[in-house]
């Protein structure tokens, strides 16, 4: 394939018209008219059509040009790493969701800074969507989810410590410290999290395991954090990881419900591209110290 027109036709795509591609790459308009039509010939199928005063793409110009973003992305990072590399210098770029970024990243991030103080860290928080296209797209060196299911064809997930989850309530509920059912618990009120969150689709998938109702949705809080203090603060029950009521349960803000043969879990897994070959020393400094 034809990278310069493949080049061009990413910037047609990502400005909208061919005018604002030309002028961006400092080429005349037909000059860029060509080399479009130049590439659907190669590929035998139609890229962009018009609308209005712009262009739209077409269901196989959108493909080209999502892989043709990662591509040209990653050839950025080849230029950016080999760079850095010959400079001697070392960044990590990291992305993860909520509960790694929150709970068990923070001190394995602060040993190996303490231990390798010229390495500089970048960490952005994603739902696992999120996480799953920057790694894809080379935007993060790898990325960490918590998630029961996942999966994609060009990467890898890498199980790392199961984290446990707890019903927890306000330590006046008359449920606390409890043993109860599944059943029970369908008919208290709970705090659901958002639609997309990993803690929601877990919490689902664990009442329809014991054919159980769901429970009643007394609120629907965006944030683990804030579904927590809710909690706190005396209403209703919610399903947390063990990491981030812990102390809340130590100090007595929150005391957790037990549920008869429930081991409830999900996984942290360490998120890379199956492209990549060599594993991160952070990587391996991180399966070393995360049950230290």
């Amino acid at each position: 394939m034809n990278l310069h027109a493949l080049r061009i036709f990413t910037n047609v795509a990502k400005l909208g018209g061919i005018t604002a591609a030309a002028k961006s790459m400092l080429l005349s308009q037909p000059a860029v008219t060509i080399q479009i039509r130049k590439l659907e010939n190669e590929i035998g199928a139609k890229l962009i059509e018009g609308k209005g005063r712009g262009i739209q793409l077409t269901p196989e110009g959108k493909f080209l040009y999502e892989q043709g973003m990662r591509l040209f992305y990653l050839e950025a990072q080849i230029d950016e790493k080999l760079g850095k590399f010959l400079a001697k210098e070392n960044k990590i770029h990291i992305a993860s969701s909520y509960i790694p970024i929150n709970y068990i990243l923070p001190p394995i991030i602060a040993k190996y800074k303490l231990a390798h103080p010229h390495i500089e860290f970048f960490v952005s928080l994603g739902n696992v969507q999120s996480v799953e296209d920057q790694v894809l797209n080379y935007e993060v060196d790898f990325g960490f989810v918590v998630q029961s299911k996942i999966g994609h064809t060009d990467l890898q997930f890498e199980k790392v410590v199961d984290i446990p989850f707890w019903f927890v309530v306000h330590p006046s509920h008359p449920l606390a410290n409890q043993t109860v059912s599944m059943n029970e618990l369908s008919n208290e009120d709970f705090i659901y999290r958002e639609r997309g969150s990993s803690t929601l689709d877990l919490l689902e998938s664990i009442f329809y395991t014991f054919n159980a109702p769901l429970p009643k949705l007394g609120l629907q809080m965006q944030g683990l954090h804030e579904s927590i203090k809710v909690v706190e603060a005396g209403y209703g029950m919610t399903l947390a990881p063990s990491y981030s009521v812990a102390e809340s349960i130590t100090s007595g803000k929150l005391a957790q419900v037990y549920v008869q043969q429930a081991d409830i879990h999900q996984s942290l897994f360490i998120c890379s591209r199956k492209s990549d070959l060599i594993e991160q020393p952070f990587i391996q400094f991180l399966k070393a110290h995360i049950n230290a």
